[in-house]
């Protein structure tokens, strides 16, 4: 998935600057036989579009995804009061199709039809999945992920049919039941919890900076918790009631064999400049790092904000057992690559012995084992388990 930032700033949307609470998203289609998500924005980023903005369009020829609001945005996109809860897209949709009346149309080509909307259709899921990571939803739960259509048939969007009229009209047997089974099965993919990490970082610099705060205040824990520990083990050191853990050089180590270093800033999937295991805040074109152990201190830094998720943990009770050093290296890790929202699926209401066993199952990406996935959840679990 390639993310393009293409905020529409002349739009008079997001010069109103209206913020919302994220509680679900809402799938859309253009409802006219246009594949190109630039022309939409064209049209769209001017003062005099009064009546409509979204939060993204996917491009029917490419699948790229562009960004024309930021994601808690306040959109016009639902016609109701979606607009105040739900993220919107809009699905491009096929140029050799037209509309006879209504969400009635006819197709020429039923296979150049197919391959957009299937070219949009998997960018729609792994857009979601990222999402529904991002702001901690569940695509299976009522209300989170629905159509425009959905949206009216409960009282919250405008009467439209979209996406559901064009899937059916060429028999593509796409349903959305069967797209929020697709979204969350993705939310566990290789490629999805990678890409959340590298966009999430590219589209929020603000938040990588709280995250090297957040190493600076980890550093002096590391000095509070020692003084503070009930037992000392070695490497199955246990934190202290109260105090917040760090991650170790062992637990960093792992990390950067899975994620893999650059030396040179280059251009992510995302289209983010990156350099080293990941990291994004302040690297432009052209920015080089002398070594890897240069790549590594960067990567500390990043850590902090996802050892602090674990932490967040400990403190509201949703890891009910104490954790030693090598649990919470382990869980950092697993937290780095598939996010917050996952760690808390994993960690909420189990023992240690369960939660090290149900680490093996986040290995799938579309329904399918990774072996660079499981190899990463079995190292994960041995060290849990050291």
């Amino acid at each position: 998935m390639e993310i393009v930032q293409s905020i529409m700033k002349n739009n008079p949307c997001y010069k109103a600057g209206k913020r919302i609470t994220v509680k679900g998203l809402m799938l859309h289609s253009v409802g006219c036989p246009q594949p190109s998500a630039e022309t939409f924005i064209r049209n769209w980023d001017k003062p005099e579009q009064e009546r409509a903005c979204v939060h993204a369009f996917i491009d029917g020829n490419t699948g790229k995804v562009y960004q024309t609001l930021p994601w808690d945005h306040r959109a016009w996109h639902a016609g109701g009061s979606a607009n105040n809860t739900h993220i919107g897209v809009e699905m491009c949709e096929p140029s050799c199709i037209k509309y006879t009346g209504g969400a009635t149309f006819t197709c020429t080509d039923q296979t150049a039809a197919m391959e957009v909307i299937k070219r949009t259709y998997d960018a729609a899921v792994e857009l979601f999945a990222f999402l529904c990571q991002e702001y901690h939803l569940d695509p299976l739960a009522d209300g989170v992920v629905i159509s425009h259509k959905e949206g009216h048939d409960r009282g919250i969007a405008s009467g439209h049919g979209d996406p559901n009229h064009l899937w059916n009209g060429v028999q593509s047997g796409y349903t959305m039941e069967g797209f929020r089974k697709d979204v969350k099965a993705a939310m566990g993919s290789e490629q999805t919890v990678q890409q959340t990490a590298q966009v999430i970082a590219g589209q929020a610099r603000e938040a990588a900076e709280k995250a090297q705060a957040i190493a600076g205040q980890a550093k002096e824990a590391v000095g509070k918790a020692q003084a503070e520990t009930v037992q000392n083990q070695g490497s199955r050191t246990m934190a202290a009631v109260g105090s917040d853990m760090h991650i170790s050089d062992r637990g960093v180590e792992l990390v950067a064999k899975y994620e893999g270093c650059r030396l040179e800033a280059y251009k992510c999937p995302a289209g983010v400049w990156t350099i080293g295991y990941g990291h994004t805040a302040g690297v432009k074109e052209g920015d080089t790092l002398a070594s890897e152990v240069a790549a590594k201190s960067l990567l500390k830094e990043d850590l902090a904000k996802y050892a602090g998720y674990v932490n967040a943990c400990v403190k509201k009770g949703v890891i009910s057992f104490a954790l030693n050093q090598n649990q919470f290296d382990a869980l950092t890790s697993f937290c780095y690559n598939c996010g917050n929202g996952n760690l808390e699926k994993l960690v909420n209401g189990r023992d240690a012995a369960t939660v090290a066993d149900k680490l093996l199952l986040y290995n799938k990406g579309g329904g399918k084992v990774l072996p660079g996935l499981a190899r990463r959840r079995e190292e994960e679990r041995e060290l849990f388990l050291a």
